[in-house]
Parts: structure tokens; C-alpha cells; sequence
């Protein structure tokens, strides 16, 4: 797993170190923030200020103005004080939009004459306001096939991808599952220390594909302590039934007679899961 990650680490410090902006690229729950986060630590401006983050899919059609330039008081109804937006708020530091393929095309437009002119407006207002800021953008859609659908700006994806950096799925580095399971271990609800994964759960969670990544291998830690009696390691029992590997038969281990323990095993030796 530390030769998947060379590069793309390599990549964003090297970004980081310069002033160019980057674009990363990769499934849902791999991990784009924390990169993002990475070459901000790393950027090397003497007066540097916050990292700001906006996730483009969970932006409101209807107040996607407003999150972006902010806006007067009064704009518009519930507007009853003026507010900063991302463009704002990201002023001398960094501006980080997550999923930004979801940006629907007008507003595009607008992100990228911000991005050249560096001023704004706020909705409501009349005045220019100027805006320094570092670009970071991810998306886990091709914009190379968007851009040639006519649903993503062409002259917006090149100013994006000054360098790109493929971030890789948690099914290509296997070697990171059991350390990231573990790490996740004393981050939950219950906050038990010292809780260790039995050999059965140990090949459980490799042998699985994350559809969700990262997020889902955490999501999945968390099911698992919510099932824990509280002593000793986390085993098969564990498991939630809804996440147990599939049989041969297209049954599940809980339609065994045998122990849970044994069904996983017995699943897990079967190559299935």
C-alpha cells in the first residue's frame, strides 16, 4: 500500500510546495478531504489562513448564490442579516469544493470568472469585493466525459487541472484495511481502548470490497462495536448479519445451525465475501 500512495502523496506535497492549483479524483470515501488538508499544511505562504470547505452535491439550487458569494441583507426573504460566503471566507487561504462535477453549469460560469478575476459580489450588493484564495477541487465523475456531454465547462476543467492526482479505491490497497480498522477502534461511540480484531474478523475485513471506501470500512468498524459485549476481541459475532458474507447456496451464516464463528470461516474459506 506505501507504493499505491508514493505517488499521489508525492504529487499533492509537490502541488502543495507551488502555487498551482490541484484537482483530485477518485471514489467517494477515499479520502480527497485529507489531501486537500495535506497540501494546505504543506503550502508554504507566510500569512496563510483557513482551509474552507463546500461540498458542491449538498449546495441548495436555490441558495447556491448565497453559499458561494454570501449575501446583503435583504436579498432575498430570510435574509435578514448580511453573510460571507465560500469565496469570502476562503480569502487568503484555501477553497476546497468537494464533488464540484455536481456544479451545475451557470454556476460554472460564475466559479470560473471568480477564479480569473479574483473579485465578486454579493447577491444583493453592488460592490466588487477582491479574493485571494488557493483552489482544491474533487470529484469522483470522469469531467473529461462531462466536458465532451456539454455538462461541464471545458475552459473550468483545465484551470482545475493544473495537476491532477488520482486518488486509489481501499480494494487497491488492500494493506491499508487492518491498519485503518484499528485506527478506528479507540474513534468509537463507546470509546473502548484495547480492543483487538480476532483472526476471523481480521479475514473477514480483508477479504470485502468497499464500494464506500474508507468511509464505509468506518462505518462498518462502528456496527461491529455496537455489537460488542464488551470484553475481549472483536469476532464473528460481531458481524451484523446484514454485512455477513453470502454462501455458496445464496444463503447467509445465520441460516446455519453452526456458530457465526464458523459460518464466516467456513464463507471466508469458500472465497466469498
Amino acid at each position: 500500500s506505501t507504493s499505491v500512495w508514493r505517488r499521489p502523496l508525492g504529487d499533492v506535497v509537490e502541488t502543495g510546495l507551488g502555487d498551482s492549483s490541484l484537482l483530485l479524483m477518485g471514489e467517494s470515501g477515499t479520502g480527497k478531504e485529507l489531501l486537500a488538508r495535506l497540501l494546505h499544511a504543506v503550502d508554504p505562504r507566510p500569512s496563510k489562513k483557513d482551509l474552507m470547505v463546500l461540498d458542491c452535491g449538498t449546495v441548495v439550487p436555490e441558495l447556491s448564490g448565497s453559499e458561494f458569494f454570501g449575501h446583503e441583507r435583504g436579498a432575498f426573504t430570510g435574509a435578514q442579516t448580511a453573510r460571507d460566503g465560500a469565496f469570502a471566507l476562503a480569502d487568503g487561504g484555501t477553497l476546497f469544493l468537494d464533488e464540484i462535477g455536481e456544479l451545475p453549469l451557470p454556476l460554472q460560469a460564475q466559479l470560473l470568472r471568480v477564479i480569473q478575476e479574483r473579485t465578486y459580489k454579493r447577491v444583493g450588493g453592488n460592490t466588487w469585493h477582491r479574493t485571494n484564495f488557493r483552489l482544491v477541487a474533487a470529484t469522483n465523475r470522469n469531467l473529461l466525459a462531462l466536458v465532451e456531454q456539454g455538462r461541464f465547462r471545458a475552459d473550468l476543467y483545465y484551470r482545475l487541472a493544473a495537476t491532477i492526482v488520482r486518488v486509489p479505491p481501499l480494494r487497491e490497497r488492500r494493506g491499508d484495511i487492518l491498519p485503518l480498522a484499528r485506527h478506528f477502534l479507540p474513534a468509537s461511540p463507546h470509546d473502548k481502548n484495547n480492543i483487538e480484531l480476532s483472526a476471523d474478523v481480521e479475514a473477514f475485513l480483508v477479504s470485502r470490497d468497499y464500494p464506500g471506501n474508507v468511509r464505509e470500512l468506518r462505518q462498518l468498524i462502528g456496527r461491529m462495536l455496537r455489537r460488542h459485549p464488551g470484553t475481549g476481541p472483536l469476532t464473528a459475532g460481531c458481524v451484523p448479519e446484514d454485512d455477513r458474507p453470502a454462501l455458496p447456496d445464496g444463503g447467509s451464516p445465520a441460516s446455519r445451525p453452526n456458530s457465526l464463528e464458523d459460518s464466516v470461516r467456513q464463507a471466508l474459506t469458500d472465497g466469498y465475501g
